[in-house]
């Protein structure tokens, strides 16, 4: 009877260390080629072919490489995770998302060099619901049913986009939207939103009884719906808009809602149907120092904030 549970309780040691042994195995990086397959080890030598598999392959916080141009499928994050496109790394979305973010509350993912098209039948570009930091930088966004980019967390999470083009897509071209008492807070730097059948970029607060704060600056609205947009009548919503430009849209910025606010200066509003708006107690505030000219009608006349 000794010799049985020892022998037990060395095989339950043997599993256990095999499984730690498992888990410290996950490579840190990986890559993923057009030629590769999904049963090799995502190495640089035999890479995977999908970012699914890659994702599953390496280690939280670890990186995904790609090697030469391809589609490499739809993907949902799930952990702390670096993607490396180069500009040519390819998800053709013909339906569902193209990448969903639904991951811990701590974690800090990164999308660089990445060309997400929904060939007109895919839902959202990349759909955000749970996580701590989304970093997109140098993509293409296009197609889309839905939005280029849905920014939904339910906790306190936080946005940084630059160097990227969001554009033709069926709703939003980009929407930061927490729900619950979700908090987003979101940074744009040379970002265009163009060609998407409603706002460029919205911060709508009406879902949760946190606060939506956006900073955009040297970015473009351009042929949307609505330009820049601030919407609420929950939680605050509080937009700045700085060195920026919204062309050719039917309304150039907009705040609407009790809980609503946008703020701009240094800003280009031009042949838009109409310049500026206001709804519902919505407040739009300039510093006086914006270029509002050229638009069918100029539309609301914002409060002055002074320069200081």
């Amino acid at each position: 009877m000794l010799r049985t549970t020892l022998s037990a309780s060395a095989a339950a040691l043997l599993a256990l260390s095999l499984e730690v042994g498992l888990a410290q195995a996950q490579p840190a990086r990986v890559f993923v080629a057009a030629q590769g397959a999904d049963g090799n080890p995502c190495t640089f030598a035999l890479p995977c072919r999908t970012f699914q598999h890659a994702h599953d392959t390496v280690v939280g916080g670890g990186e995904i490489d790609v090697l030469d141009p391809a589609g490499y499928g739809a993907l949902t994050i799930s952990k702390s995770i670096s993607i490396q496109g180069h500009g040519f790394a390819g998800l053709a979305v013909a339906s569902g998302d193209g990448i969903t973010i639904s991951a811990g509350a701590t974690t800090k993912i990164n999308l660089r060099g990445l060309l997400l098209d929904g060939i007109a039948t895919g839902n959202d570009g990349i759909k955000f619901t749970t996580g701590g930091t989304l970093n997109i930088q140098d993509c293409l966004i296009r197609n889309f049913t839905h939005n280029g980019v849905t920014f939904s967390p339910s906790t306190l999470s936080r946005l940084s986009m630059s160097n990227t083009l969001v554009t033709d897509n069926g709703n939003f071209g980009i929407v930061v939207s927490p729900t619950g008492s979700g908090t987003a807070s979101a940074v744009f730097d040379h970002v265009e939103s163009s060609g998407n059948t409603l706002t460029g970029f919205l911060a709508d607060g009406s879902s949760t009884i946190g606060t939506v704060d956006l900073a955009i600056s040297e970015s473009v609205a351009a042929h949307n719906s609505a330009g820049f947009g601030a919407a609420s009548s929950g939680g605050a919503s509080v937009v700045m808009v700085r060195n920026s430009t919204t062309f050719k849209n039917g309304t150039g910025l907009f705040a609407n809602g009790t809980a609503a606010t946008l703020r701009f200066t240094r800003t280009t509003v031009t042949g838009n149907n109409q310049g500026l708006a206001t709804g519902t107690s919505g407040i739009l505030a300039s510093y006086g120092d914006n270029n509002i000219d050229g638009n069918t009608s100029a539309g609301a006349t914002p409060s002055t904030i002074p320069l200081k």
